[in-house]
């Protein structure tokens, strides 16, 4: 087997954790790329930290962690992204023009709305309007595939000339109409580069579990391809459908696959490591928190030590069970999932309470 196969195989397992939209915020990097220096300074109090993607700073554990993605990223992409063989790239300078052949070689389709051989416009203004129509398409097409993209906009992807050119628009637009969603000083301090590269990441990953859904969904039909201690495959329920048994399996996947190296002999936790067990519903068997901390440690490990081995692994009262809910509700604010979580109290028949996190 040659060193290149070897190394590929390698860059496969590492994206296969990897496969999920960045947090909308984080710190910015160290080296600031803002357009416009001499008239623009960055101010880290603007929105534009809380709901844009920005790369995470390269001296924090997240910007370590993120930028070891980014190479595993790079290197996948270059020894298979391009129907021409090698062919190495640079996230996101080589891809802010177009990724319409990389896309065909990929899913094997056609992007709806984008010819196959496009030429760009000399006019700045053109040339502008061609790209987001592009990137715009390309995005609806992932989505359509099952990528999850709804935090990237197409003006993300733009290059700096027509990002600029694109943000000037939205202050013509804002001063002339009151339908401008952002203030006109919304998108002058944001860090280009931060922006583009996170962005053009979070793209990438998407690329690749589109490419991949076919093969888990075949992996997931043959339960012996993925021997695991408990059975994580339910054949058939008369509760679930299909889709949902297969989350079923993806979270028993991971908790058993994680739980160990979150929690196991030697960790700095509250209790050692939790028992097996096999998740059959998505109330009960989630209530302690263990296993949503397992499933977000497998893909944000950087939040293990800050977040979840804080946690118990064997609750005994309904105040460790708040406690864990709590470092799970925490985990997911930091990563900016805005998705309405609470930490709810529950009475059952018995009059007993659980706490437990919904949406």
């Amino acid at each position: 087997m040659s060193d290149c196969h070897l190394g590929a195989t390698a860059v496969e397992a590492i994206l296969q954790h990897y496969q999920t939209p960045s947090p909308a915020s984080g710190p910015t990097s160290s080296t600031s790329s803002t357009f416009d220096h001499n008239n623009i300074s960055p101010n880290r109090d603007t929105p534009t930290n809380t709901s844009i993607p920005q790369f995470p700073a390269t001296n924090s554990e997240e910007g370590i962690y993120y930028q070891n993605v980014l190479l595993a990223v790079e290197r996948w992409f270059s020894l298979f992204g391009w129907p021409t063989g090698l062919h190495p790239i640079s996230v996101p300078h080589t891809l802010r023009r177009s990724l319409v052949d990389m896309l065909h070689h990929l899913t094997g389709k056609q992007i709806p709305g984008i010819l196959h051989c496009q030429t760009f416009s000399s006019d700045i203004d053109q040339r502008t309007n061609q790209l987001l129509q592009q990137h715009e398409a390309m995005l609806n097409f992932l989505r359509v595939q099952g990528a999850c993209l709804c935090h990237i906009k197409p003006a993300y992807l733009l290059d700096m000339q027509e990002f600029k050119h694109w943000c000037s628009l939205q202050v013509q637009i804002h001063m002339h109409t009151s339908l401008c969603a952002r203030p006109t000083s919304y998108y002058s301090n944001v860090d280009y580069e931060s922006l583009s590269k996170q962005s053009w990441t979070d793209v990438l990953l998407q690329i690749h579990k589109v490419k991949n859904a076919s093969c888990s969904s075949q992996s997931h039909a043959n339960p012996q391809s993925h021997p695991v201690k408990h059975n994580s495959q339910p054949l058939a329920s008369n509760i679930y459908s299909s889709c949902e048994l297969q989350l079923l399996s993806w979270l028993n996947m991971h908790y058993e696959s994680m739980r160990d190296t979150v929690w196991g002999t030697g960790r700095t936790c509250k209790s050692g490591a939790p028992s097996a067990r096999w998740i059959v519903n998505f109330d009960l068997d989630l209530t302690d928190g263990l296993v949503l901390a397992s499933l977000l440690a497998a893909y944000c490990p950087y939040l293990i030590c800050s977040h979840f081995r804080r946690m118990y692994t064997t609750t005994s009262s309904l105040e460790q069970i708040l406690h864990n809910n709590i470092i799970v509700y925490k985990a997911l604010t930091a990563l900016c999932l805005n998705i309405d979580v609470q930490v709810n109290t529950r009475w059952d028949q018995s009059g007993a309470s659980h706490r437990k996190i919904t949406c």
